[in-house]
């Protein structure tokens, strides 16, 4: 099973998002290329989430490639880089598309996910920023 297959099971395992109790929305997400499509509309009623096959409208459709989509559920990428490099598209309203990046960041990350740089201080310093 893919990334983004567990995904959507864990999305319909979970049931509520407490992060988005002031949404209600339908989000569809559509991966088209490779043997198995992604198209899984999720159904935000304040909070309460709902997946499912339907091809009922949505209030906003992200397509991406099946490989984006793994990365965007692993947390390997953001909605918003993934928009900017055009990687990703959003018809519809667009600011569903920031308030998905929600369900996206509960998902737990695996091993290969995104490294954060380390923080200012524990960077090595030069020198130059000691007390003389």
């Amino acid at each position: 099973m893919s990334s983004s297959a567990d995904f959507f099971d864990e999305l319909a395992r979970r049931g509520h998002e407490p992060l988005l109790r002031r949404v209600s929305a339908r989000v569809r997400f559509v991966a088209a290329d490779g043997q198995d499509p992604v198209d899984r509309l999720v159904t935000i009623d304040h909070g309460d989430l709902r997946v499912s096959a339907d091809d009922a409208p949505a209030d906003a459709t992200c397509t991406c490639s099946r490989a984006e989509l793994d990365d965007l559920v692993s947390g390997r990428t953001s909605t918003m880089a993934s928009l900017l490099r055009g990687a990703l598209t959003v018809e519809g309203d667009p600011e569903l598309l920031v308030l998905t990046q929600r369900l996206f960041s509960c998902m737990p990350v695996d091993a290969s996910g995104p490294r954060l740089s380390p923080s200012p201080s524990s960077a090595p310093s030069s020198g130059r920023d000691r007390p003389t």
